[in-house]
């Protein structure tokens, strides 16, 4: 499995590259500054559409780590409940059970 991951992250990279060599072209950005001023910039169409990818895999990236997190505190709350739980069905065990008395029946 690793060798397939490996194989097509190199093709993904391949295609990337080819990508950003056929689009080298500027393109303009107008955006705008907290003082609401208007800015113009110039960069290339790929440095544009990789900035958006970038973030987005950040933050999923983010969004995994949190989520691994949250589900290691639950195992960890859960296993200290199974342990809890583990002791007293031992202590429940070894306590000394009372005898059974037998019912008297009366035959009359």
């Amino acid at each position: 499995m690793p060798a397939i991951k490996f194989i097509l992250s190199i093709l993904l990279l391949i295609v990337i590259a080819s990508f950003a060599v056929k689009n080298m072209g500027s393109v303009e950005l107008n955006y705008y500054d907290f003082g609401l001023q208007l800015h113009t910039i110039e960069l290339p169409l790929m440095v544009v559409l990789m900035i958006p990818l970038i973030l987005g895999f950040l933050i999923a990236w983010f969004m995994g780590i949190f989520d691994r997190f949250k589900l290691k505190s639950t195992i960890r709350q859960q296993n200290r409940s199974i342990s809890s739980m583990e002791e007293e069905l031992e202590n429940l065990k070894n306590t000394p059970q009372l005898p059974v008395q037998a019912e008297s029946t009366t035959d009359s």
